[in-house]
């Protein structure tokens, strides 16, 4: 451990902590400050003398690295780290180092709140009541969406991680069967069992997104893939937004070559208010604003994830989180 703290600048708080966040572990380690948001072009002279930065979302390439000279460790505060020029890290000599198993917990009830609101079709029953259909009508009951049972249903994910394996274990607690898509890389040893992403599409009830977003994922899930799933299958996408084309999305929806789908990403964050797939209000599309890894719990692990990614290499431990 170094005798002098040294100067850690979180530059993005705010996407993160609405004030409910213990940050004494990192305290205790660092000379401590934190913006809330920093205005665009102004990291340089707010982390001119930060040693250590931490950053949710803030784009980070060689520019931002070559205007930190004091820079030692970069610490992204969650586990996607595609708003990081790795290469230009690893050119600056900058480690860089993520959270990871976090919020498995939060992602995978999150993604099961979609699959469930979609199939019990929650959003329509409720509107009915908030209308009065079914006060002004004689029988016991509402029976006019079609709801449909997860037990003996197909789940097909694609990406396998700690989240995925998550969603796996609520979904065999539902009877559900489970397909698990091979590695999008071309390189990456294929494990036995997995199915290609043209059986698992065909194949599966309902498809969860669990793969970070990068050049083999990018897109993954376009008009072609889209009219390969079944007429009521569900597409649940907690991982990124530009891993759906959503134009083709869209017209998936409304033309019926799917079920439905339950997004809490868009590939623009924060959308604009105009984006097609908001205004579209289509009744079988559920949008949430990428807030399912925001349970308090799973937030403080990530909090606390960084402290310990800060402690050891500050006492010159290996970084089992770096990624570059």
């Amino acid at each position: 451990m170094t005798l002098t703290r040294p100067v850690c600048l979180f530059a993005d708080r705010a996407s993160l902590d609405r004030g409910d966040m213990d940050v004494s572990k990192i305290e205790s380690l660092t000379r401590f400050d934190s913006r809330d948001a920093l205005p665009a072009g102004s990291l340089a002279s707010a982390a001119a003398d930060a040693e250590i930065l931490i950053v949710n979302k803030i784009p980070i390439g060689a520019e931002e690295l070559a205007a930190l000279p004091r820079l030692r460790l970069l610490c992204v505060i969650a586990t996607g780290v595609n708003n990081i020029d790795l290469d230009a890290a690893r050119a600056a000599g900058v480690p860089v180092v993520n959270v990871r198993d976090y919020a498995a917990a939060a992602v995978s009830q999150h993604a099961f709140m979609l699959m469930l609101a979609l199939s019990t079709r929650f959003r329509d029953y409720q509107r009915d009541i908030e209308n009065g259909r079914w006060q002004a009508q004689p029988l016991f009951c509402l029976l006019d969406h079609p709801i449909c049972e997860l037990a003996g249903k197909t789940l097909g994910l694609i990406g396998y991680g700690h989240i995925a394996r998550a969603v796996e274990r609520i979904g065999l607690a539902f009877g559900m069967e489970v397909l698990i898509a091979r590695s999008l890389r071309p390189d990456a040893e294929q494990r036995p069992g997995r199915v290609d992403l043209e059986s698992l599409l065909r194949g599966s009830d309902v498809v969860s997104l669990h793969c970070p977003l990068s050049e083999h994922s990018h897109h993954l899930i376009g008009e072609e893939q889209l009219r390969l799933m079944k007429a009521d299958a569900l597409l649940i996408n907690t991982a990124r937004g530009g891993i759906i084309d959503e134009p083709a999305l869209l017209k998936a929806l409304q033309r019926g070559w799917i079920g439905g789908a339950g997004l809490d990403c868009l590939e623009q964050e924060p959308p604009a208010n105009d984006n097609p797939v908001i205004q579209a209000r289509l009744s079988n599309l559920i949008i949430t604003p990428h807030n399912a890894w925001g349970a308090r719990e799973a937030r403080q692990r990530l909090v606390d994830g960084t402290a310990e990614n800060i402690r050891r290499f500050l006492a010159g431990e290996s970084l089992p989180n770096r990624v570059a």
